[in-house]
């Protein structure tokens, strides 16, 4: 790192991070709805800044989108805030001139944190509250005991709405079974693991170790949802309580988003800093941020493997942060699925044995409170870089299905003002890559270049698999329900497994041959 970097002025337009708070409530029926639960992780990080009636002070209010609050959330209906940022600063005391709501995904809480950084760095704003989380414990269970919910609020005005809110799929992706998550990620990993020349056994094998290092994490943070160590073996094995969800993942391999999390920080320029007397070992800096999309739908790309967008987001927040990778101590790689980590960790050119990846524990086992979960990876970063100043922090984003990306650098070294990235360009060129030789009518014979078995509650549901039809033309298809088939499939490998495919119902069935 260059002398001239830590000893660099600081400017009274710098952003810096002076407050974090975090909340954590077990409760089922009975749990605190979205204000309560917000406003009390609200309190938490205006109590560790340390500025008494900071709520003065706030002019720009910005809340990342609840997963509910989204056009395909299936219990919708039951969250009725028209302006949940107004909702949350009436219940703080808090008038702020912005009121900003965030987009569906997981880089949700980075497009709020741009939006608040270019804000304050041109002086528009002086002091920023961000917040996010999740009740989804308390509303499934609230809504399977057969109660009604009272989350609503009419606090009149509209906020300003920012981001992407396209849905991830298409139509026909979502047909066969592309929409979840759940069913999405084992596709990538079947094609991590083809191009790595590796068993689905080798392959598990290698997540759950990946995986057993999170959760050792997890287990000693004293937010996390599931605070348990759990090892390796553990992780792998298919129990009563560790099924195969989606072939090679077993649950303890999945994202946990039922949860009751809520997060906040509060984000000021330098010299309101300097003004409410902010003392020194509170403050962090943010050094760079970026934000850019791969190609939008999995079946478009050119591979399953890589992803380019992660990779340039990096690079280009560490370019603004004047560093390298190496120059990185503490990580966050946003840990949906093990998938997720292995792409990024490749993109980045990250050493295999590198075990700290987190500093929260990751998703499966700190939790995953939909779109917030860099809300905490942020605030958890902020504490590890105050107990070791002058040493860099970077975490990334995720959304969707290795989708929209986002990566940010931060450090108690002081920062230069932000400056907004505009990669509208580099979006293009990603974008161009897309492939054109995809069909939603294939006929005859093909094969497997990537696959997942769906394993519901109940049992095996269907293969899903993307695939080459002789000419190269790519298709994806599902399998009828036939136990034996998913058996088999589970249990023998189908990468490159010859098949056949036509219409039945107006979707895609294959059968092997």
């Amino acid at each position: 790192m260059s002398e001239r970097k830590q000893n660099k002025k600081i400017d009274k337009r710098a952003p810096v991070i002076v407050g974090v708070g975090d909340l954590v409530d077990r409760s089922k029926e009975d749990g605190l709805n979205p204000q309560e639960l917000l406003a009390k992780a609200c309190e938490h990080a205006i109590q560790d800044s340390g500025i008494k009636e900071l709520n003065k002070h706030i002019d720009y209010l910005g809340v990342v989108r609840f997963t509910v609050d989204f056009l395909t959330a299936t219990n919708q209906s039951n969250f009725q805030y028209s302006n949940f940022p107004r909702t949350l600063a009436n219940k703080l005391n808090v008038s702020a001139k912005n009121e900003v709501y965030a987009p569906m995904g997981g880089n949700s809480p980075q497009v709020l944190l741009e939006d608040a950084l270019v804000k304050i760095s041109t002086g528009e704003t002086d002091c920023a509250l961000l917040s996010g989380g999740e009740a989804l414990q308390t509303m499934i269970a609230k809504l399977k005991a057969g109660m009604s919910l009272d989350w609503l609020d009419e606090p009149g005005g509209s906020p300003e709405m920012i981001g992407n809110n396209d849905i991830g799929f298409s139509d026909h992706e979502k047909l066969h079974g592309m929409d979840l998550p759940t069913n999405v990620y084992p596709l990538f990993a079947q094609a991590l693991r083809k191009r790595e020349k590796k068993t689905a056994a080798a392959h598990l094998d290698e997540c759950s170790v990946l995986f057993s290092e999170f959760s050792k994490i997890a287990s000693k943070n004293p937010y996390s949802w599931f605070p348990s160590y759990r090892n390796a073996r553990e992780i792998a094995e298919e129990t009563s309580n560790n099924r195969m969800v989606g072939f090679p993942y077993t649950k303890y391999l999945n994202s946990v988003i039922r949860v009751n999390m809520a997060s906040a920080f509060i984000l000021m320029s330098q010299s309101k800093a300097d003004e409410l007397n902010v003392v020194e070992n509170k403050r962090v800096y943010v050094h760079g941020c970026s934000i850019l999309n791969d190609i939008w739908n999995v079946t478009e790309r050119p591979n399953f493997f890589s992803s380019p967008a992660i990779k340039t987001c990096v690079n280009q927040s560490l370019d603004q942060a004047e560093i390298s990778l190496s120059d990185i101590k503490h990580f966050d790689l946003y840990s949906c699925f093990p998938s997720a980590v292995q792409i990024a960790k490749k993109e980045l050119s990250i050493p295999e044995d590198k075990k700290d990846l987190t500093v929260t524990g990751g998703l499966p086992y700190f939790g995953g409170p939909g779109n917030s979960y860099t809300m905490f990876s942020t605030t958890e970063m902020v504490r590890q870089l105050r107990k070791n100043p002058q040493t860099y922090g970077l975490l990334t984003a995720n959304s969707w299905f290795i989708t929209k990306h986002a990566a940010l650098v931060m450090s108690t070294i002081p920062a230069k003002p932000f400056e907004k990235i505009n990669n509208s360009s580099l979006q293009k060129d990603i974008n161009s890559k897309a492939i054109q030789n995809f069909t939603e009518t294939p006929s005859g014979k093909g094969k497997i270049d990537t696959y997942t078995v769906v394993n519901g509650r109940k049992g095996l549901e269907f293969a899903l698999i993307i695939g080459s039809l002789e000419d190269g033309t790519r298709f994806i298809a599902n399998s009828e329900k036939d136990e034996i088939l998913l058996n088999n499939m589970i249990k023998n490998e189908m990468l490159d497994a010859k098949v056949s495919v036509s219409q039945k119902q107006g979707k895609n069935i294959f059968n092997l041959i």
